[in-house]
């Protein structure tokens, strides 16, 4: 009977030590799990930055951007048949300036598209230079000094030239209006779709 009853103590207590390392597996299994779950949200909250190194690319069925070099400024596009001509052919220099109302709005559409494009391309620089500025005033580094020096400059050059196109085409867009007022078109004409 003492046998039996030491067995026993003998398998309660075997039982009882291995209790504590089955749970410590699953101790050890749920922290991975934890941990790999955290690490998923985290990965899912992370802000991306986007610069032009890591977007991606475009199809080249689309063409190139604005961004890749291509000129800012719209496709040419043909001028639509103008309002029909007087009688006998003749059109006279007020005729021309009556242009159709398809006209009007092609040009408006244009000039606006134009003068986004090279706002956008004025504000990319912009925010390229006040970068390349925050990486100047963090530099400690005395070597990258006169490197950063140079960017910066040249960026600022980059910028005054877009700030110089923007401003000609608000000048082109100012024009075009004086010109459409010129010509005595209804005011609607003047409002691209």
């Amino acid at each position: 009977m003492r046998a039996s009853i030491a067995f026993l103590v003998f398998c309660g207590f075997a039982i009882g030590l291995s209790a504590p390392f089955a749970s410590a597996q699953n101790l050890g299994d749920v922290a991975r799990a934890s941990r790999e779950k955290r690490l998923k949200t985290m990965r899912e909250r992370s802000v991306r930055v986007w610069t032009n190194d890591n977007l991606p690319k475009r199809p080249p069925s689309e063409g190139p951007t604005a961004a890749a070099g291509m000129s800012a400024a719209p496709a040419a596009q043909p001028e639509p048949a103008t309002a029909a001509a007087p009688p006998g052919g003749n059109t006279t220099p007020a005729d021309d300036k009556k242009k159709s109302r398809e006209f009007w709005q092609q040009e408006f559409k244009a000039a606006r598209q134009k003068l986004a494009a090279d706002q956008e391309q004025q504000q990319l620089a912009e925010d390229e230079l006040n970068l390349l500025q925050i990486q100047q005033a963090r530099e400690l580094s005395p070597d990258r000094q006169p490197e950063l020096d140079a960017q910066v400059k040249a960026k600022t050059a980059d910028v005054e030239a877009k700030r110089a196109q923007t401003a000609k085409t608000k000048k082109e867009i100012e024009d075009l209006e004086k010109e459409f007022k010129e010509s005595g078109a209804p005011p609607d004409w003047g409002k691209s779709e």
